[in-house]
């Protein structure tokens, strides 16, 4: 009774099911047809509208005339894509278990159709590709040429319809090989037509160039020029297109591709296309053997001149450096370090630069437009960096009056240190905690210099203070003897040691004393230690800041 009782439980729970599911399945169906029906009502518009066009069109005349044939040809393009997108949808909806036998039926009519449709709209496309004649001004044959490469871009466009085409009706069962083949066909000879007409043009280009070298004043060349170069651009798109669609088709292209890389000068990846690379190889391979056999022995004989050329010019520079060098040292101007690097540098480097030039010209390189194009990079770069110029004007000026030289003690843009190194641009200080600080040349000269090692001997600035209660006259025989007795103070000039001021909370003897350069500091450091501790062991007080508060009471 229980097993009873749970079989029809289980029974009308499927039934409850079956009853709710169904229907969105029904609806999603029914939707579906729906959608196919306007697809096809919009096709069948789409041939009510060329229907009309082709009535009108029996009756026009001249601009009416064409006018109305472009808008046929739109109207056929519109209407494949139409019959596509209707096939297409149809095909969808079998695959998904949806399918429909009367849109089975219309989608295979209009497949079959279709095709035929695509070889009349063509047709209709290539008549109207007419070239414009030869003695057409420039602007004139820019927009024919332009017209034309609008129905060309039209007429692939078809062919692409053509190729979805014949893929969908595959998907139908149907029987396409011999539309295939003819595609192929007609692929292959467009590719083959538009490869032709390529060649020309660009035979056109170079003949054009050659015009204009010629005659440069002559404006219509130019523009025929730029007419013909435009032209090899929308040739190569165009001829671009046709070898996508060969490849979707797994036609071989690679001629194709070589000549229109040649064209355009573009890389793309069919570059990477085996037979593409191989077949650029041996072309470039054998252009290069040809000019070696052609001018192979000229092309030897001029490189190894100009390493002759640059290489004895080396030597000469070398030469020249050591000749500078030697005069420097033995002649009686008073030259900094940094002026004779200058100075040498600039003859080695113009020797060089000269001996490179002279080799160029040798192997028939002319350096007119070399030089000129120099200049104007010199201009533009002058103009760029303004600064590093001013920086470099400022060198010039420090090499010139030398205030200071390389190893010299200076303080300078807000940095102290030894000069390490200098060029027309910077100056390379290294500071006493040897740090290496790059300073430009503009910076210093726009700044107050100190040169410290620029004199040979330096005085010793030392100050001293006793406490009020202390033996002036003692004080002073102390700082003597212990100034005296350094041994890298100077006998001349003389040292001076006198009381100074009276301070606050001192009396202060100023002690300065000379020495070389090279000792200010020890010097500077051993007096101050000594002098401390003779005060200390002669009693005599150094005080600190201090001051005396008195209370009057009244």
């Amino acid at each position: 009774m229980l097993s009873r009782i749970s079989l029809s439980l289980v029974i009308l729970l499927m039934l409850t099911l079956g009853a709710v599911l169904a229907p969105p399945v029904a609806s999603a169906a029914s939707e579906e047809v729906k959608d196919l029906e306007q697809l096809y009502t919009t096709i069948t518009q789409e041939k009510q509208l060329i229907a009309d066009l082709e009535k009108r069109l029996g009756g026009a005349e001249g601009f009416t005339e064409q006018a109305l044939r472009s808008r046929l040809i739109k109207a056929r393009v519109a209407l494949l894509e139409q019959n596509l997108e209707y096939a297409s949808a149809v095909a969808n909806a079998e695959e998904g278990g949806n399918k429909n036998e009367k849109h089975h039926k219309r989608a295979i009519e209009i497949l079959d159709s279709q095709l035929k449709v695509i070889k009349t709209t063509a047709a209709i496309i290539r008549e109207r590709i007419v070239p414009p004649e030869a003695e057409l001004a420039a602007p004139q044959r820019a927009a024919a040429y332009s017209k034309i490469f609008q129905l060309i871009d039209m007429l692939n466009h078809a062919y692409e319809i053509y190729i979805d085409s014949i893929k969908l009706a595959q998907r139908f069962d149907m029987d396409v090989s011999a539309e295939m083949d003819k595609l192929k066909m007609d692929l292959r000879e467009r590719a083959e037509n538009g490869s032709v007409l390529l060649e020309m043009t660009m035979g056109d280009v170079v003949a054009l160039r050659a015009s204009v070298a010629a005659v440069p004043d002559d404006a219509e060349s130019k523009a025929k020029l730029n007419v013909a170069v435009s032209h090899v651009a929308s040739l190569a798109a165009g001829i671009e297109t046709v070898l996508t669609m060969m490849q979707s088709l797994e036609m071989d292209t690679t001629h194709y591709q070589n000549q229109l890389l040649g064209a355009t000068g573009q890389i793309t990846t069919d570059i990477f296309q085996v037979g593409v690379f191989s077949n650029l190889l041996l072309g470039w391979g054998e252009t290069l053997w040809n000019k070696m056999i052609e001018g192979g022995p000229t092309l030897v004989f001029n490189i190894i001149l100009f390493f002759i050329i640059v290489f004895a010019f080396h030597k000469l520079a070398k030469l020249a450096q050591t000749l500078t060098e030697r005069g420097l040292e033995e002649s009686h101007f008073e030259l900094s370090q940094l002026l004779r690097r200058m100075v040498i540098s600039i003859v080695r480097n113009t020797i060089l630069i000269i001996g490179v030039l002279i080799a160029l010209s040798q192997v028939g390189i002319s350096l007119g437009p070399l030089l000129a194009g120099m200049g104007v990079v010199g201009f533009v770069i002058g103009f760029a960096l303004q600064d590093t110029l001013s920086n470099f004007a400022a060198g010039m000026l420090i090499l010139i009056y030398r205030p200071f030289d390389v190893d010299d003690v200076i303080e300078a843009g807000g940095v102290m240190g030894t000069v390490n190194e200098m060029s027309l641009v910077n100056t390379t200080i290294l500071t006493f905690d040897n740090q290496t600080i790059i300073v430009p040349n503009g910076k210093i000269w726009g700044d107050i210099i100190k040169n410290v090692t620029a004199q040979t001997v330096r005085r010793v600035d030392l100050v001293f203070g006793i406490g009020y209660g202390d033996d002036i006259e003692k004080a002073e025989k102390v700082l003597t003897e212990v100034v005296s007795a350094h041994p890298a103070v100077l006998d001349d000039p003389k040292t001076l040691i006198k009381v100074h001021e009276l301070g606050d909370s001192s009396v202060n003897f100023i002690a300065r004393p000379w020495v070389n350069t090279d000792d200010y500091w020890d010097t500077y450091w051993d007096l101050t230690r000594a002098v401390k501790l003779r005060f200390d062991a002669e009693g005599i007080s150094i005080p600190f800041p201090q001051q005396d508060v008195h209370l009057i009471k009244e």
